[in-house]
């Protein structure tokens, strides 16, 4: 209930604020443009939305206040901390578009050019920017205050210090995206030099100046003030941290693979004997050339930045895992415009060679094809060599590079694709066969069963390397695991009702069948003292809750690690409710016993999912389904189209 009450007022004290500020922006920018009686729409919806916005804004507000005043708890609530930082985002976003449009007009202005041609604020004055500014300052300072204030007073569990994480980081990509498009413009600027169009050019600078003047200093603020508190373990470990390191630098390799593709083909295609002229190549790929430029330096500084943060990592399982993960998207990436690149010059050299006219003709396909290729090709196998080479060391790290999820299933969605891929050319082909031996001529049949061949020995090659690999990756992993498990002798001790141990035992036969199992009842005594070396003690719950005197003096020698049996004795009963039934608890105790024998430090059995590993299995799955959509699409095309 108070948490739907918090919700309530704040949304209606953030909505009365916002109707306030804009009341009164209306109102005073009709007073100093034309008076009262200027313009009477625009000044009755000024003093509509002050009189509405003032009264509802002071009584949720004030009561919100009083409530903080009095309670720590509502003071220092994750909605109240929610509040504070979504109030200065949208009064400092209407502040950097105020003084986005004066410097715009002015840059303008300054070079001689009329305010009318600009992109931003060029159907206002400045006494419209200036008003907004104001008005939205005063309001933003009032609260900053107010929350800097709480800052400093704030508990450690606070939510204060996430929320401004999430609200410096917003900020710090808001900035680069406009830095990033001020780069772009002043590029094209010096690239339309070329051209000699010097009023479009006029323009592009002084937009990509106004551009440049905002977004830089927000940028490199922010950037500065993130930097600033690493030496908090908090900031510095953060997950959000890593999550914005790697979707900036994706957005980068991204990017700069679409941008840089473009004007390689571009390139090519001009080398390869289409016409064109410098002015008319920095006309059609100027805007790309100059796009390329900023979005390359942005991948290689946040993928250094990224590099060091993940060497940074102690937990080496963890920053293993992190680097794969970062090469293999990189890697799938690249694999992805390889494969595009093979099957559009497949394509074409059949095209050419039994078609004699297209020779010489049809450039712009030959370059797309081979820019493909020299931009994939590099961006796949990098990294790719550095994954495998990490797999084929025969210590702990590539054992657990074998074994890694993110591999197999890097592993997994190319085998799924290619074969696809391969059902889809095999049947078009047999499909076409089949039409034109049943009496209905198939165009240029010998053209088309040739690139369909190419394409499935393309296809084929690449499926059985990772099929190659795959299956090298799973004999290494067995042998591994044999050697692991066949050290990790694993003791059970029971009394009494024995059924889930004896499932337990059962399945660990038959899936980890060199593992010693040793069980012992207590109706024998105690364990001998030779069972005081074994890796693993497995007991049950309710053993363990109230051991026999002498079993309790035995386990005070025993240095291993020790794992509970889910069972209880009458009059004990769990905090939580116990996991599944008996099926999924012997499920649960086999996967943390092998965890356990195979060298981690936890079980993963009764291990509650992070949400943000949830969240990135499911970015991940959708990344995946994403590029193999799209990857089959695009050659489903190519099969049908024309």
């Amino acid at each position: 209930m108070r948490t739907v009450r918090r919700l309530y007022f704040y949304t209606l004290a953030l909505v009365g604020a916002h109707a306030l500020i804009w009341g009164s922006v209306s109102l005073l920018r009709t007073l100093l443009e034309g008076g009262w009686l200027g313009e009477a729409a625009l000044t009755a919806t000024g003093i509509a939305m002050t009189l509405v916005g003032l009264p509802v804004f002071l009584l949720h507000w004030l009561t919100l206040q009083r409530d903080a005043r009095r309670d720590p708890e509502e003071r220092y609530s994750r909605i109240r901390a929610v509040f504070l930082y979504v109030f200065l985002f949208w009064t400092l976003l209407p502040i950097l578009y105020a003084l986005l449009a004066l410097l715009n007009r002015w840059t303008a202005q300054f070079m001689g050019l009329s305010p009318q041609g600009v992109w931003f604020g060029a159907s206002q004055s400045d006494v419209d920017n200036l008003v907004a500014l104001v008005i939205n300052g005063v309001a933003f300072v009032f609260f900053a205050r107010l929350l800097f204030a709480e800052m400093r007073e704030a508990p450690a569990e606070s939510f204060l210090p996430d929320a401004r994480r999430f609200y410096r980081y917003l900020w710090m990509v808001l900035g680069l995206i406009i830095t990033v498009l001020a780069v772009q413009g002043l590029v094209r600027y010096l690239l339309s030099l070329l051209e000699g169009d010097a009023l479009i050019g006029g323009y592009l600078l002084a937009n990509s100046v106004a551009l440049a003047l905002v977004g830089a200093p927000i940028w490199l603020y922010f950037l500065w003030q993130i930097d600033g508190t690493l030496d908090d373990p908090r900031e510095r470990d953060s997950i959000l941290r890593l999550v914005m390191l790697y979707l900036i630098t994706f957005a980068g390799v991204t990017g700069t693979l679409v941008a840089g593709s473009r004007v390689l083909s571009a390139l090519l295609a001009w080398m390869l004997g289409h016409p064109q002229t410098l002015a008319g190549f920095m006309a059609d790929e100027g805007s790309a050339l100059a796009l390329l430029v900023p979005l390359a330096v942005m991948w290689a500084y946040y993928g250094n930045r990224l590099n060091t943060e993940m060497t940074r990592i102690p937990l080496q399982p963890l920053r293993e895992g992190l680097q794969r993960f970062y090469r293999s998207l990189l890697s799938a990436l690249g694999l992805a415009v390889t494969l595009l690149g093979l099957v559009s010059l497949i394509t074409d050299l059949f095209s050419r060679l039994l078609q004699g006219d297209l020779l010489l003709t049809g450039a712009d396909r030959l370059a797309s094809s081979l820019a493909g290729l020299i931009i994939g090709l590099p961006l796949w196998l990098t990294p790719w060599n550095d994954l495998q080479g990490e797999a084929f060391l025969l210590d702990e790290r590539g054992d657990r590079a074998r074994r890694s999820v993110i591999r197999r299933t890097y592993l997994y969605v190319f085998i799924f694709a290619l074969v696809v891929l391969i059902m889809l050319a095999g049947g078009n082909l047999i499909y076409n066969l089949i039409t034109h031996l049943l009496g209905q001529p198939v165009d240029d049949l010998a053209l088309l069963a040739l690139m369909r061949v190419g394409m499935l020995g393309v296809f084929a090659a690449l499926l059985a390397y990772h099929l190659a690999v795959l299956r090298a990756d799973s004999r290494a992993a067995s042998q591994a695991l044999g050697k692991m498990h066949a050290g990790f002798l694993t003791l059970f001790i029971v009394d009494g009702e024995t059924v889930l141990a004896e499932q337990v035992i059962a399945a660990l036969h038959q899936q980890a069948p060199r593992l010693p199992v040793v069980v012992h009842s207590l109706a024998n005594g105690v364990p001998s003292d030779e069972y005081l070396q074994a890796r693993l003690l497995v007991l049950p719950a309710g053993l363990a809750l109230e051991p026999p005197p002498a079993l309790r003096l035995w386990m005070e020698g025993y240095r291993g690690k020790r794992l509970l049996l889910p069972t209880l004795p009458s009059g004990w009963t769990w905090g939580a409710s116990l996991p599944g039934d008996l099926r999924e608890r012997v499920r649960q105790v086999v996967n943390a016993i092998l965890s356990l024998a195979e060298g981690e430090e936890a079980p993963r059995a009764g291990v509650s999912v992070s949400p943000w590993a949830v969240a990135g299995y499911v970015l991940g799955g959708l990344f995946a389904a994403q590029m193999l959509v799209v990857l089959i699409t695009l050659f489903v095309s190519s099969l049908y189209g024309d």
